[in-house]
């Protein structure tokens, strides 16, 4: 285990600091989000267990979470999310958007790529879900030099994932 990995939070660490960003918001902003984000952990949505299944699944796809500026709206993200299956990557690619003070992701998908070897091989177009419907993260935490993230997904389970080194 690295020393990166001892400083990753606890599910109990994790508690605290949601329950402190719903009252007082969790102070996290839009440039501090910026970059790749690899999966790390997940917690059930009712019980806060480690779902140790969906996260080993997650980590042997080498799942990950992409932010970049939107150029046509500077206050919005292109957000990506992405799975590996050795030479084959499926990747979901859409806009986001932070509301609220705590605050939420908000997001939408419009695309949907398969890619093999690094090339695309089949492309579509996704239906994008009236707004009210959207999926979010409802962002917990961000560490002070921006190593890790966490967050409660819209099914009410929680996520951990770790930035991606350039």
């Amino acid at each position: 285990m690295s020393a990166d990995k001892l400083l990753l939070p606890k599910i109990s660490k994790i508690l605290e600091l949601e329950a402190s960003a719903r009252k007082d918001g969790s102070g996290i902003e839009f440039s501090t989000l910026l970059g790749t984000w690899n999966f790390n952990n997940v917690w059930e949505s009712k019980t806060n267990d480690e779902n140790q299944i969906a996260a080993t699944f997650l980590k042997v796809l080498s799942a990950n979470l992409e932010l970049s500026l939107c150029k046509d709206d500077p206050d919005s993200f292109v957000i990506s999310n992405s799975v590996n299956f050795g030479l084959i990557s499926i990747k979901f690619i859409g806009k986001g958007s932070l509301i609220r003070k705590q605050p939420l992701l908000s997001f939408y998908f419009e695309n949907v790529n398969i890619n093999f070897l690094n090339r695309n091989i089949f492309g579509r177009k996704l239906k994008v879900i009236e707004e009210k419907k959207r999926p979010f993260f409802a962002l917990i935490a961000i560490d002070k030099e921006c190593k890790w993230l966490t967050a409660r997904g819209k099914g009410g389970g929680i996520a951990l994932w770790e930035k991606k080194l350039s």
